[in-house]
């Protein structure tokens, strides 16, 4: 039901505007504006970068262009009926209403309610398939989970790569380092050697902070490869060689 929320200002202008020339020149405006909020709105993970700023600032414009063209028509007629009085009181309780929620919506976006400041913002998204598939010829997922936090102050996409081609294991991490570079332009730091508990092997990491005003998060990406003959557990599924793990968040800067 969202999309009808959008329609409000365009719905109140038509109802209220009586001057013709006003009338199909603001509603051309609102109109634009309503298409391009539904776009950006049902956009989905692609447009994770600049969604909730470009929804505030085309939502913002809306308002503005509705409250400035209630004063413009109003100005240049002799008022008008019952029916354009109403749409006209409901259209600037929109403005007004809108404008406030906005401001709410940006200081939430912004950490400002948020206990731990660390914590706050944006809601992530769950990183997607697409930042890591499709995989090089010869390389397969073997597993493939998800997970959030519980304010969604960052979310989890992590793959279990094997070779289905005879690549030996050891090679396994230099084609994903290769094909994530290639693909999706990260720049790994040095290789570093990890153990915990029965399980040990290799990790290379990547970070960058992407998005822009109330979108902004930091993207982390590591790859880890077993030290051959370790055990499989949930760490190393069967027939695993490397995983490859995508982090979204607000908590992890990158250094």
């Amino acid at each position: 039901m969202f999309w009808l929320i959008l329609l409000v200002p365009l719905v109140c202008w038509l109802l209220a505007a009586r001057a013709p020339r006003t009338r199909w020149r603001v509603g051309a405006v609102l109109a634009v504006l309503t298409v391009a909020e539904l776009g950006v709105a049902y956009g989905g993970w692609r447009v994770r970068h600049f969604q909730h700023s470009l929804e505030v600032l085309m939502i913002a414009a809306g308002v503005v262009v509705l409250l400035a063209g209630l004063i413009w028509d109003w100005a240049g007629t002799d008022g008008g009926g019952v029916q354009h009085w109403i749409a006209r009181v409901l259209g600037g309780l929109y403005g007004v209403l809108a404008l406030f929620v906005l401001l709410y919506f940006v200081l939430g976006d912004l950490g400002v309610f948020a206990e731990d400041q660390a914590y706050g913002g944006k809601a992530v998204a769950t990183p997607d398939a697409e930042l890591l598939l499709p995989l090089p010829a010869g390389l397969t997922v073997a597993d493939h989970t998800t997970s959030c936090s519980n304010t969604r102050s960052y979310c989890m996409r992590t793959f279990a790569i094997a070779a289905a081609d005879g690549t030996p294991d050891d090679q396994v991490a230099g084609r994903l380092l290769a094909h994530l570079g290639d693909s999706g332009g990260w720049t790994f730091g040095s290789a570093g050697e990890e153990r915990l508990a029965d399980w040990s092997g290799t990790r290379w990491r990547a970070c960058r902070t992407a998005g822009w005003w109330l979108d902004r998060q930091n993207e982390n990406v590591s790859v880890f490869a077993f030290t051959p003959g370790i055990p499989h557990n949930r760490f190393a599924p069967a027939r695993a060689a490397v995983t490859v793990e995508f982090m979204f968040s607000h908590t992890q800067v990158c250094e």
